[in-house]
């Protein structure tokens, strides 16, 4: 059935419902009607039969026939009465009015008839009975008046809320255009959304044609979005879009998959060395610089690409396949192309296999523990400690955050290791309490991914709430290179944490990106500066520059500074030189189990680390 022809039947329907609910309330009004209009009719002859049987009463004692013939004469006076008949005691017919032929029509003989009868009395006693006959044409007139106006009120009514409700029903149906177009595209771009493009690798693949599918991820995107803010981001992103549309071959498809995501889909496929140019091609141009808001935005984009059906036999596949191959190309540098390779797919496999044991570790909840790197001051007083994931595989044993953290980040799952993370705290506080040792706060990473959305927020929030973890127990490091994004807004996460008493920190400083623009937007306790310029601080005079800096910078702010990485000694002298607050690093302490930490309290060393 086309479009138009199922809208016109649905109005159609519509309409034809709506009129029949209206007869259909127009007919029970119109039925109580006639219940009243005939009670009273009966009513009313009753009363006139009762009036004319009183003035009959002496003519029908004293026999008085043309007395009595003419007190029924007045019945004339009421056009519906059909005839009238005075009878006796004894009931025989004393004497009748009848209405004349001439003046009954045939609509009379339809309508029916309304008979009463009354006593006439004299004296107290009954002498005789008066039977009167009445047309029901005139009920029916008034009944059909009646149906009449209630059918032009109703039409008329409805008629107005139609009228009325036209303007409201042209924007649900706007909504409900927008709501179906939201589902296949992309608001900000125009173009076709994941779930489109997924079904279009799908019709790809069941037709067996070839087919080579394309991921563009823009290089340093949140970069862009931090010094220019996000109406330039989006500026970005639409011309991004727009250029990808005109680069587009007729079979082709593009879409954005998300932020800063693209895809391309190419109908047939490219063997490889027209690939590479291809490829080669749309970098070029994509890569041209944006103008926006008065300056030139530079811009790099890094893809991947996998063969169909060579290397993926579905849609999930091809797209998994194809976004590690972009990731791999990510890693090589900026402007970056990878084809997908039986390597990368053994990485792929590799990742997967690692995500699906971490899912597993999240819900035994026996493989996951913490470690605690403390921090000391000038004069090496703990004032603090780091809590750090640690999680011993079944099989492979331990297993370095370097690895399982990117993959939990990945995949979502960092959001369930946050919240195991917060319960092993609440165990450990707990058991610290029960030896009646009194630990110092205790800061645990916090990365964007875990509260990006309202509902991890949510879960987050509750989670401290049930814990019982207080501002006195825990801080969270933010780390800087992860990039909170809602810091500008009025609701934003980081804000609700402080607004709730908890401290932050920012994590790694110096390595991610806009770091004075944190520093200003953010207001936090403490400055972390990473090991990337601690180490080897005191024999390098640009190290020492650059941290002199961030300590002055950090106090001006009024904020305490922990220097991470520390190593060696002259560091630690170089560091205490500068005024630097609180110091943490393997020149200290490497991280260490929970049962050891009562040692590192004492002054005493650890006997275990990992």
């Amino acid at each position: 059935m086309k479009p138009g022809f199922s809208e016109a039947f649905e109005r159609l329907r519509e309409l034809v419902v709506a009129l029949a609910a209206l007869l259909a309330f127009a007919l029970v009004l119109s039925l109580l009607q006639y219940l009243r209009l005939k009670e009273r009719q009966t009513s009313d002859l009753q009363t006139q039969a009762s009036i004319v049987a009183q003035t009959v009463s002496a003519a029908l004692v004293f026999d008085s026939r043309n007395d009595a013939s003419e007190s029924l004469a007045a019945l004339q006076q009421n056009p519906a009465i059909l005839h009238a008949r005075l009878l006796k005691a004894d009931g025989s017919v004393f004497t009748l009015y009848a209405r004349s032929a001439a003046a009954l029509s045939s609509l009379d003989m339809l309508a029916g008839s309304a008979q009463v009868e009354v006593p006439v009395d004299a004296a107290g006693r009954r002498v005789g009975t008066l039977a009167v006959e009445a047309s029901r044409l005139p009920m029916w007139l008034d009944l059909a008046q009646f149906l009449g106006a209630t059918l032009g009120t109703l039409l008329a009514t409805a008629g107005l809320a139609w009228w009325m409700s036209k303007r409201l029903r042209v924007q649900i149906k706007e909504v409900e255009r927008r709501t179906r177009y939201l589902a296949r595209f992309d608001a900000l771009t125009d173009l076709p959304n994941r779930e489109h493009l997924r079904g279009r690798l799908e019709r790809a693949l069941q037709q067996g044609g070839g087919a080579t599918l394309l991921i563009l991820d823009l290089d340093d995107f949140k970069q862009i979005n931090d010094q220019h803010h996000h109406a330039t981001g989006d500026a970005v992103l639409q011309a991004i879009g727009q250029r990808l549309r005109l680069l587009c071959r007729h079979a082709d498809q593009v879409a954005r998959l998300s932020a800063d995501e693209f895809a391309m889909l190419l109908v047939p496929g490219l063997p490889e060395d027209a690939l590479r140019a291809h490829v080669a091609q749309l970098q070029a141009d994509l890569t041209q610089p944006v103008f926006h808001d008065g300056q030139w935005l530079p811009l790099h984009v890094s893809i991947g690409a996998v063969s169909l059906p060579d290397h993926a036999r579905n849609a999930s596949e091809a797209m998994r396949c194809a976004d590690a191959a972009m990731r791999h190309a990510k890693q090589l540098g900026k402007d970056s192309f990878q084809l997908f390779t039986p390597q990368i797919g053994e990485a792929l496999r590799l990742r997967l296999a690692l995500e699906h044991d971490l899912r597993t570790a999240l819900a035994a909840g026996d493989e996951l523990s913490l470690a605690y790197q403390p921090q000391y001051d000038a004069q090496r007083r703990i004032h603090g400690f780091e809590a750090l994931a640690r999680w011993k595989h079944p099989q492979r044993g331990w297993i370095s955050p370097v690895e399982f953290i990117p993959v939990a980040e990945s995949s979502g799952l960092i959001v369930d290791l946050g919240l195991a993370t917060l319960a092993i705290l609440r165990r450990d506080l707990d058991a610290w309490k029960a030896l009646g040792l009194s630990c110092p706060l205790v800061a645990i990473n916090l990365s964007w991914e875990q509260c990006r959305k309202p509902q991890h927020r949510e879960r987050f929030l509750q989670q401290l709430k049930s814990l019982h973890l207080t501002p006195a127990e825990i801080e969270f490091e933010l780390t800087e290179s992860a990039g909170f994004e809602d810091i500008d807004k009025p609701d934003s996460f980081v804000f609700t944490l402080q607004g709730l008493g908890y401290g932050l920190a920012i994590d790694d400083f110096g390595t991610g990106y806009s770091s004075l623009a944190y520093l200003r937007r953010i207001r936090c306790r403490k400055l972390k500066i990473d090991r990337f310029f601690v180490h080897g601080l005191a024999s390098s005079a640009d190290s020492r520059t650059l941290v002199e800096s961030m300590v002055s910078v950090a106090h001006a702010m009024r904020m305490l500074v922990v220097a991470e990485g520390v190593e060696l000694p002259a560091d630690e002298a170089a560091l205490i030189g500068m005024d630097c607050d609180l110091m943490q690093g393997f020149g200290f302490c490497r991280p260490v189990p929970p049962d050891q930490v009562a040692r590192l309290l004492a002054g005493e060393p650890p006997d275990s680390s990992y």
